[in-house]
């Protein structure tokens, strides 16, 4: 996965997981955050979300199947056999554009990174590409996947027991919606 612990951007995020939701304030300099928890009895023992699913109040994923939903280290995880999505929420600077966070992305990618794709449509900027990593020993490549707005992008790890399994994954990051568009620098 990759880290951006080294970005100072203030930004909040709102995770709505089922009944709960977990709220999570970055500080200034973007490398802890202060979280509460409300209405969640175990943030491990999460129900199947399927459909349309709200990420956070500005970012929305479809998902065709059921996946089981969890909170690790304040991060969001979907999974179901054969595929875990990690997502990440990042902040972008007023000043700053959702190109100069794309070209934060691509300074913090892998070298080895491979099968890069890059599109803007309906007013978000889309980035992914492949990796092997030692996660899946090396067998089948990850997919991260970054999806800009005007305030924030964000990032999914998807990492596939199976390579038939990419279809399925870059369609669903594709299924990306950025539905807060009121909102503008």
């Amino acid at each position: 996965m990759s880290s951006q612990s080294n970005r100072k951007v203030p930004f909040s995020a709102h995770f709505i997981v089922n009944s709960g939701s977990l709220a999570c304030i970055l500080n200034d300099f973007a490398t802890t955050a202060i979280c509460a928890i409300t209405h969640m009895q175990n943030v491990n023992e999460l129900d199947a979300v399927s459909g349309e699913y709200a990420l956070t109040d500005e970012w929305a994923l479809t998902l065709p199947e059921p996946f089981e939903s969890r909170m690790e280290d304040g991060d969001l995880v979907l999974w179901r056999p054969g595929m875990t999505i990690w997502c990440f929420i990042w902040g972008i600077d007023a000043i700053e554009s959702r190109e100069d966070a794309l070209e934060w992305v691509r300074e913090d990618q892998a070298s080895e990174a491979f099968d890069t794709f890059e599109s803007d449509e309906n007013g978000v900027l889309r980035y992914r590409y492949r990796l092997f990593e030692e996660t899946n020993d090396f067998k089948v490549a990850s997919m991260y996947g970054f999806a800009f707005s005007h305030t924030s992008y964000i990032q999914l790890g998807i990492y596939l027991d199976d390579e038939a399994d990419y279809a399925e994954a870059v369609a669903l990051f594709d299924s990306l919606a950025y539905t807060n568009r009121a909102t503008f620098h």
